[in-house]
């Protein structure tokens, strides 16, 4: 006589899975880091200050310290691009910060979430965060949907019987973390790391739940803040962060083409010019891209530079025009302007003389990529030349890749 067994083993929801319900590994693939161990990553975050609010690096504690001390002051510190979520994958944060104690008349906030673009930034929140509000004296774990709040718990409501949330002590250091499926309506967990072990205070579900999706966009930034709303001080600490997806990162990208097939003359030998330039559209900030590839002919006898820089300084304003059916504003140089001051140059070559001398080049996946400041300002990146001849004159391409 045969039986049949049934040996499936289930494991019980908890730090060891992930938002999916997937055993976790430890090969995450990791979108976005920031530590502060060098400088206050200037090319990654962007920051505001208002007021007599004040930001200072400090490299012996890997930190940067956000203090206000009168009212309407802030401090906004927030990453340039927005990490892609891949749906049917786990999106993880984390993110370290010490001194988010209670202070009267100040708003501390960390997580990932995007806000208007005009000051004082504190409208139409999108995303998840942690905040230590000294209006209302609570501490709480939020989600927001285009300015409405889907979510909001505070401490006294969070449900574990590992850790009583009553003994935190939240101006010592302390590290978050959050995983959420979206796929417009999954669900979020957030929890902390004690001793060394994830605590889950939350797990929200909007599946079945929610008419809507719980928040518009899951390409969120990191972000901390504080901000002071009457009489008081107040000071709280960025120390390091990042995000990650729990899966790999698929091929499902896209790409689009830049083709300057008229021909550029470049009049002055050793004088950089803008040659092929891109930015996000205002309506597709949450884009992750890159410049993938890139081909100039030399159709003159000149050797010449190339460079692909992060916001240079043009001597004049350049004119955008959007690109059909995608993310992105593309600019052309006429061989007019120039480059006044250089940018972040991300990569670089010798390009040959003569007509027959096709240059390409390939740059690799780079953490830095356009994206936009606190302020709505949309970050640039340049293909620029430094002719090494008088009346150099070219023709080329740029291929840009992207992740909606």
């Amino acid at each position: 006589m045969a039986y049949i067994f049934n040996n499936s083993v289930k494991y019980s929801d908890g730090p060891n899975l992930d938002a999916f319900g997937r055993l976790r590994t430890a090969a995450v693939q990791n979108l976005l880091d920031i530590k502060h161990t060098f400088d206050k990553n200037p090319l990654q975050v962007s920051e505001v200050t208002a007021g007599t609010a004040t930001s200072i690096f400090d490299q012996q504690y890997a930190r940067v310290r956000m203090s206000t001390s009168a009212n309407n002051d802030l401090v906004i510190r927030k990453t340039k691009t927005h990490p892609i979520y891949q749906p049917g994958k786990s999106q993880l944060f984390e993110g370290s910060f010490s001194n988010f104690q209670i202070e009267p008349n100040v708003i501390k906030r960390v997580g990932c979430f995007q806000s208007t673009t005009g000051s004082p930034y504190n409208s139409v929140f999108d995303g998840f965060f942690l905040e230590s509000n000294g209006v209302t004296s609570a501490h709480t774990f939020n989600i927001y949907l285009s300015g409405s709040c889907s979510f909001s718990a505070d401490s006294t409501t969070w449900g574990t019987t590992e850790f009583n949330p009553n003994n935190f002590d939240w101006s010592q250091s302390n590290l978050m973390t959050v995983d959420y499926q979206w796929l417009g309506v999954g669900r979020m967990r957030f929890g902390m790391v004690l001793s060394g072990q994830t605590i889950y205070f939350i797990d929200y579900t909007a599946a079945n739940n929610i008419p809507t999706v719980y928040m518009s966009s899951p390409n969120q930034p990191i972000r901390y803040e504080i901000r002071q709303v009457g009489v008081g001080s107040g000071y709280f600490d960025m120390i390091c962060s990042q995000t990650s997806t729990e899966g790999a990162l698929n091929g499902l990208y896209s790409t689009v083409s830049v083709p300057y097939t008229a021909t550029t003359t470049m009049l002055l030998s050793g004088t950089k010019y803008p040659y092929i330039g891109y930015r996000l559209k205002e309506g597709y900030i949450g884009v992750t891209s890159q410049f993938d590839s890139i081909s100039i002919l030399n159709t003159s006898n000149d050797n010449y530079l190339m460079s692909m820089e992060f916001n240079p300084t043009l001597s004049s304003t350049p004119t955008w025009v959007d690109i059909p059916n995608s993310p992105f504003q593309y600019s052309l140089g006429d061989g007019t302007p120039t480059i006044t001051s250089p940018g972040h140059i991300m990569t670089s070559l010798i390009g040959e003389a003569g007509t027959s001398a096709l240059t390409t080049t390939k740059i690799d996946d780079n953490q830095i990529r356009p994206g936009q400041n606190v302020d709505g300002t949309r970050d640039e990146m340049w293909i620029c030349i430094t002719p090494l001849g008088a009346n150099a004159t070219f023709v080329g391409t740029a291929d840009i890749l992207y992740y909606l």
